[in-house]
């Protein structure tokens, strides 16, 4: 029986799905990583914003990574150099980040000597490189190449994947540990997944929603529920042993919690201490209602005619920050509609874990701050929005575009030294 030969572009198809997910995926985060390298670094050639999380001390490395050690990676460095600490729920303490990524910095130190400022821009770097890889395998194992790597690119131009590149944050920990749980998953490996999810849930406290999503995808997968004719029917009966293997991914929450319990008496200390002096993220309709967002579009005209008028760096913060708290609202309220498309187009497991990452995003901040760089994990959102950019090319430019720009943009305020978390 003879075949025929292959057109050149099935060829061309054909060569590039067999490529190494890592062939395409690491030359794309290198390009982007390199030039928002720069950018930081040229943010932090100049004079520092008033605020203090900037710690202008140098160490080895800090030439080229300085930039990068900014906000919550004093924390960081605090908890792998001191250790834990809890005053109260009145008084901000370390106790509010979960111990995974100051773990590791804290070995790295112990181990080869290294800074534990540079080995937390280098953990994040070699994380957000590996999460690259293991989310474009991801796209490609739905999607067809040349989707997959707009929806790959879309994501490192997203502009707080410089989270993911060198900043002194746990993100790209956290998402280099959720992928893999999917991934091994859908590989029929759920008690793996069960503990590289026990990892993430023992690296962000947003972990929790990807025990729901790991839960969700298990029950998905296995067809648990179903529904005809407007009735639901559930068979548990479908269902494996092995399955249960992904409830394993609590472990890193409960074990953070029997820690805190044990040692401070406080199981959900790291919750507690949210509502603390300076954070003021304690749970209430006041959060819930984004009071706190609101008022800053209410004030931010005000704030723009005092700077226009008098100049000063004081008000100019004030802008600076309600313009990126409200940026970050306006994304999350896209990525819910994102998170339905991803519930129609890549099943209803993955669409309730980008739910339940948007859900913790609504009701745990007072002004979306911070939600910015959790969108992150919502990575099925970005290959339901390349199926949309794909057949687009001039919106999908125009996209690239806009949001390079402001990643730029963000890049280099951080590096400055202003808070656009």
């Amino acid at each position: 029986m003879t075949g025929t030969l292959p057109t050149e572009p099935e060829a061309d198809q054909a060569e590039v799905s067999a490529r190494s997910p890592w062939r395409v995926a690491l030359p794309l985060f290198a390009a982007t990583f390199l030039v928002v390298f720069v950018f930081v670094w040229w943010g932090a050639r100049g004079p520092f914003a008033n605020y203090g999380g900037v710690d202008p001390a140098s160490y080895p490395g800090s030439g080229l990574f300085g930039g990068w050690f900014r906000f919550d990676g004093n924390w960081y460095f605090l908890i792998a150099t001191k250790g834990y600490w809890f005053n109260g729920p009145a008084v901000q303490s370390p106790v509010a980040y979960f111990p995974v990524y100051p773990g590791v910095l804290w070995f790295l130190h112990m181990v080869t000597g290294i800074s534990v400022k540079l080995a937390a821009s280098l953990v994040t770097v070699v994380c957000g490189a590996a999460a690259s890889v293991g989310i474009f395998r991801w796209f490609r194992d739905r999607l067809d190449d040349n989707v997959s790597r707009i929806a790959l690119i879309t994501m490192l131009l997203y502009p707080y994947a410089f989270y993911l590149m060198g900043a002194s944050y746990g993100d790209a920990l956290f998402l280099l540990a959720s992928v893999c749980a999917f991934l091994l998953l859908e590989r029929g490996h759920p008690v793996l997944a069960g503990l590289v999810g026990a990892v993430a849930t023992a690296t962000r406290p947003v972990g929790i929603a990807l025990i729901i999503g790991l839960i969700a995808v298990t029950l998905w997968r296995r067809h648990v529920i179903a529904g005809e004719e407007g009735k639901v029917r559930i068979e548990w009966r479908r269902l494996r042993w092995p399955d249960a293997g992904v409830l394993l991914s609590f472990g890193g929450l409960l074990g953070y919690m029997t820690y805190l319990g044990l040692r401070f008496g406080h199981p959900l200390a790291f919750d507690e201490v949210q509502q603390s002096a300076g954070w003021d993220q304690g749970s209430g309709p006041r959060t819930w209602f984004k009071i706190t967002w609101f008022q800053q579009i209410k004030n931010l005209p005000q704030w723009v005619v005092d700077w226009v008028r008098h100049g000063d760096a004081a008000t100019f913060e004030k802008i600076q920050y309600a313009l990126t708290v409200i940026v970050q609202g306006l994304f999350v309220i896209g990525f819910l509609v994102l998170a339905v498309l991803v519930w129609k187009r890549f099943g209803w497991g993955y669409g309730v874990y980008c739910l339940a990452m948007l859900g913790i995003a609504l009701v745990g901040t007072k002004d979306f701050q911070g939600t910015g760089r959790y969108l992150l994990s919502t990575f099925p959102c970005f290959g339901v929005l390349a199926g949309i950019l794909a057949t687009r090319p001039r919106l999908r430019f125009a996209w690239w575009g806009a949001s390079g720009a402001l990643l730029l943009l963000w890049a280099f305020a951080f590096g400055r030294g202003y808070y656009v978390a």
